[in-house]
């Protein structure tokens, strides 16, 4: 019996295909990742008692849309600035990193971003190897 030899259409067929599915896997991963890691920040999010604003700042959390003119897929998950000093976002940066007046400490940093980020580590690689072992069990 003979061995049957893939013909150049073949092989380019099967190389589109793997092109496809990884850009398919790949926004993909990309979402979950972001989602993952949403829910983690939300989570790390320090809520302060007093209710300073319309909305705290766990409850202002956002994912953009994928980034154009970028080679890979990519998303933006943080905080959503408001359009005034009266919405929450904007003074996220502050019980993150801390606050100093004259020297004195006004508010101790509580890095609950680095935080975050360390934590979702683990799951978006996770999900990133997932969508590797999908891209490559195509037939």
């Amino acid at each position: 019996m003979t061995k049957r030899r893939d013909s150049d259409k073949d092989i380019s067929d099967k190389l589109n295909k793997l092109i496809w599915e990884s850009e398919k896997q790949a926004k993909r991963a990309v979402t979950n990742a972001s989602k993952t890691y949403e829910g983690i920040l939300k989570m790390n999010t320090p809520v302060s008692d007093k209710q300073t604003h319309s909305d705290h700042a766990r409850d202002v959390t956002k994912i953009s849309n994928f980034q154009r003119d970028e080679s890979y897929p990519k998303k933006e998950v943080g905080y959503q600035m408001g359009k005034s000093r009266k919405e929450s976002g904007w003074y996220i940066h502050f019980p993150d990193v801390g606050t100093k007046v004259r020297g004195t400490v006004g508010q101790p940093p509580q890095h609950f971003l680095r935080k975050s980020h360390e934590q979702a580590k683990g799951p978006i690689l996770a999900i990133y190897r997932q969508a590797m072992e999908k891209v490559f069990d195509v037939d």
